[in-house]
C-alpha cells in the first residue's frame, strides 16, 4: 500500500508542477492565449479553474504523504543499529566493584625538551 500511495504522490505532483507552470501571476499564461470572443470558457473562468485546480492537488498531495507514513512497513521501521546495541547492553560504571583490579597505562612518555638535556 505505501508503494500505491508513492506512486499517487509521485503523479499528483507532476500534475502539481504543469499547473503551477501554465498559471502566470501577472494574468498572462494559458489565460491569455483564449482572448478570443468565441471561446467557450472564459479567461476568468481559466484562471479560476486552474487556481481550484492547484489546490485541490497540493491538498491531495498533502493527504496522499500523510496516508503513505501511516502505511510504511512495520519491519522497516524497527531495523535497530549496532551502536543501539552496544548502548542497550553497556555495563553500568557504578555496579563494577571498587576493589576491581584495574589496568595500570605505561606512563614513560617522551618529552622533546628532556631528550635535547
Amino acid at each position: 500500500m505505501f508503494i500505491v500511495f508513492s506512486v499517487l504522490i509521485v503523479i499528483t505532483s507532476i500534475f502539481l508542477i504543469l499547473i503551477v507552470l501554465v498559471q502566470n501571476s501577472k494574468g498572462g499564461g494559458l489565460a491569455s492565449n483564449f482572448a478570443g470572443s468565441n471561446q467557450v470558457m472564459g479567461v476568468r473562468k481559466t484562471t479560476d479553474f486552474l487556481e481550484k485546480a492547484t489546490w485541490y492537488l497540493a491538498i491531495a498531495v498533502v493527504v496522499f504523504s500523510l496516508a503513505a507514513s501511516l502505511t510504511i512497513p512495520s519491519n522497516e521501521i524497527k531495523k535497530e543499529s549496532k551502536i543501539l546495541d552496544k548502548v542497550e547492553n553497556a555495563v553500568d560504571p557504578s555496579v563494577i566493584p571498587p576493589n576491581m583490579p584495574v589496568q595500570e597505562v605505561n606512563k614513560t612518555t617522551t618529552n622533546p625538551d628532556e631528550e635535547k638535556k
